[in-house]
């Protein structure tokens, strides 16, 4: 099911590059997958008899596209587009200033932070960064909080650092360095910050919740 056209849609522009989602997705794939193969086969044993079934099912389906196979985000010619679960907001590139990956993708902008719930780390790979980061502050302090850290080249940003010294790179640290790339030679977009609400998963969550209420009459 994709995303109906929308206002933030219009003024992304052209796709340049979407970005693999978190496990998240491929969990909602499956998970969607499976209420499908039981409603059918509830469906195939009496539709009247199961129907109780068949609309938990594809109430369950529903919001789990909504909530795990629907949030994205998308590189565009104009700007990012964060698609969640029933917004989709478009960032344009000039107004792009610092981009993360942490448990969403956060991008700052002067309007405030806006937050991408197709791009997510794990709280293992959390946990792993935070370490990374405290052992290049331990390092770059120094004794007794002097020198360290003072070389040429080095850089007074402890994440930074983490990532110059850390051995390879993860899919979540290209994500932002490449929104960040695109940015820079965006900046010459003129265009404002756009939050609109999408229909589709809008309906799809009114159907989940009909559904629900008639499991219960």
């Amino acid at each position: 099911m994709a995303g109906m056209p929308n206002h933030a849609v219009d003024e992304a522009g052209a796709v340049v590059e979407k970005f693999a989602p978190s496990g998240g997705r491929n969990l909602g794939y499956v998970s969607v997958g499976l209420l499908l193969v039981v409603a059918v086969g509830s469906a195939a044993n009496g539709v009247v008899a199961n129907h109780e079934v068949i609309l938990a099912c594809v109430a369950a389906g529903l919001i789990g596209w909504v909530a795990l196979i629907r949030p994205v985000a998308v590189a565009h010619s104009q700007g990012l587009l964060l698609r969640n679960m029933a917004r989709d907001t478009f960032i344009p590139w000039s107004k792009v200033e610092r981009c993360a990956v942490h448990q969403t993708l956060q991008v700052a902008t002067p309007e405030g932070m806006f937050h991408g719930l197709g791009v997510s780390r794990s709280a293992r790979s959390l946990m792993k960064s935070d370490k990374t980061v405290s052992s290049m502050q331990m390092r770059g302090t120094g004794f007794l909080g002097f020198g360290g850290g003072g070389g040429v080249g080095s850089s007074t940003n402890p994440s930074r650092r983490a990532n110059e010294e850390a051995s390879g790179g993860s899919y979540t640290d290209y994500i932002s360095s490449r929104i960040l790339d695109l940015a820079r030679r965006g900046k010459d977009v003129e265009a404002e910050t756009v939050v609109a609400w999408d229909p589709l998963p809008v309906t799809a969550v009114v159907i989940a919740a009909v559904c629900v209420a008639l499991v219960f009459l």
